[in-house]
């Protein structure tokens, strides 16, 4: 942002040391791997229907069959399941309406182009009976959820279908239909051809013409609404799928998801403990006990030589502000007081001010972020700044903070050092991506040899 103070001084390699060769662009995320699931295709109009007539064709024979299939089941298992013989009637029911669901998703997929991922079956406890293991199925939400799909996919397609089919054939009566009155009519010179404007009085050749026009009007309405028409069915169908077929693949995700995100939380949290653990065990403790052991040397040294003592002092009240200087550089990791006190926003002016390399930071001042996304984001940009000192080479460091939608907010670190960043296990950015995954967001590592780094983070920002 515009009057950032930068500090301008010379500085080492940014990430780790730099690998001659490959560049490197890594995105660290919390999330499971997951099936294709974007938008459907956008198919031409003509493309659209064709598809769903023929999608409406295996529909109905499909429909027809599994809908008989999967009541007759049901019911027969419902009025019998007092005499047990029920049970074996109702899960065979939910494998057929499941086996019919799986047509649907490869149906839908090839013709409508949704992909429909599928829930994540309910498994038997470990050790469980035969009995227990036949009736788990049962126990499925989903399983419920494939046996209504079939049967309210069979009211509507019985519905859809038909009216796609009507409303195409109205259509090619744009044309079809005065081409095959005139064939008639030359074919049968005597019949009776005009239709409707004969049956009201309109005199030959007057009526042939008049029935030809109305046949162009009305196949034209038809010509008109047909797109936005089989436009509206398909997206009914896909929706309808979805939410029976696929909500809950969705909502195991979100769960997956979560899970990961605990278990980063507490790998980086544990990986972050055992960093402090050594970082004052290699800096201030042993400087303390140096301090410790000239203090006693000064004790000692005070009365026999006075001028040595005084040396020793001076030395130690070096060490012991070199001391305070690493700790106050180790809580900045931690929890800074300024990011409490005054916001993200000074928070990171701060770390440009004390980076070595000139830093300049964009931020708006209107950004309100909840406390934990500012803590990951201060974090993110303390670990990417100190290794920018140790390890790039840069002359500058931009650092940008911006929403990015509605609910995520993104910052992005970049040097113009020699490149060669990575995040293997044991360096730095490797913690700084579990500290991102832990809070659900993404990190990407772009680093090619000798053109910089770039390391941006995505964090959700939702309350």
């Amino acid at each position: 942002m515009s009057g950032q103070p930068d500090t301008t001084t010379t500085g080492g390699r940014m990430g780790h040391p730099p690998p001659r060769g490959e560049s490197r662009d890594m995105t660290t995320e919390p999330h499971a791997e997951e099936p294709h699931t974007s938008a459907p295709p956008q198919f031409g109009w003509a493309s659209r229907i064709g598809r769903f007539l023929l999608y409406g064709f295996v529909a109905v024979i499909l429909g027809t069959v599994g809908f008989s299939l999967v009541l007759a089941l049901l019911t027969a298992g419902v009025s019998t399941v007092i005499v047990w013989i029920g049970i074996p009637l109702l899960v065979a029911g939910v494998y057929t309406a499941r086996g019919f669901v799986i047509a649907e998703r490869n149906l839908q997929r090839t013709l409508l182009g949704q992909e429909l991922p599928a829930p994540a079956p309910k498994q038997p406890p470990a050790g469980a009976g035969r009995i227990r293991r036949m009736i788990t199925p049962l126990t499925d939400p989903q399983s419920w959820l494939d046996c209504l799909w079939v049967l309210i996919n069979f009211v509507l397609i019985l519905i859809s279908f038909p009216l796609t089919l009507a409303w195409t054939i109205g259509a090619i009566g744009t044309v079809g239909g005065p081409i095959a009155t005139l064939i008639v009519e030359n074919v049968l010179p005597g019949s009776n051809t005009s239709g409707l404007p004969a049956l009201i009085g309109v005199a030959e050749p007057y009526a042939l013409w008049l029935d030809l026009l109305m046949q162009v009007v009305v196949g034209l309405v038809f010509l008109i609404t047909v797109g936005p028409l089989v436009r509206a069915l398909m997206a009914l169908h896909r929706g309808i799928a979805r939410g029976l077929l696929s909500s809950r693949y969705e909502e195991q995700q979100q769960l997956v998801r979560a899970q990961q995100s605990r278990a980063a939380g507490r790998a980086a949290e544990s990986e972050s403990l055992r960093r402090l653990e050594r970082d004052l065990h290699d800096g201030p403790q042993q400087r303390l006990v140096r301090a410790s052991m000239d203090l006693a040397r000064v004790e000692q040294l005070s009365e026999s030589d006075p001028e040595q003592a005084m040396q020793v002092l001076r030395e130690t009240r070096d060490q012991l502000g070199s001391t305070l200087d690493e700790l106050r550089r180790l809580s900045r990791g931690i929890a800074p007081p300024i990011l409490v006190d005054r916001g993200l926003r000074a928070a990171l002016v701060e770390l440009a001010g004390i980076c070595p390399i000139r830093t300049h930071v964009e931020m708006p001042e209107e950004l309100d972020l909840p406390e934990h996304t500012e803590i990951g984001i201060y974090y993110v940009a303390s670990e990417a700044l100190a290794n920018a000192a140790k390890h790039s080479g840069a002359e500058d460091v931009h650092v940008e903070v911006a929403r990015r939608g509605e609910d995520h907010v993104r910052v992005r670190i970049e040097d113009d050092g020699i490149g060669g960043a990575e995040t293997a296990p044991g360096h730095g950015l490797a913690g700084l991506a579990g500290r991102v995954a832990s809070l659900e967001g993404r990190l990407r590592v772009q680093s090619p040899a000798g053109q910089g780094t770039v390391i941006e983070a995505v964090l959700p920002c939702g309350s």
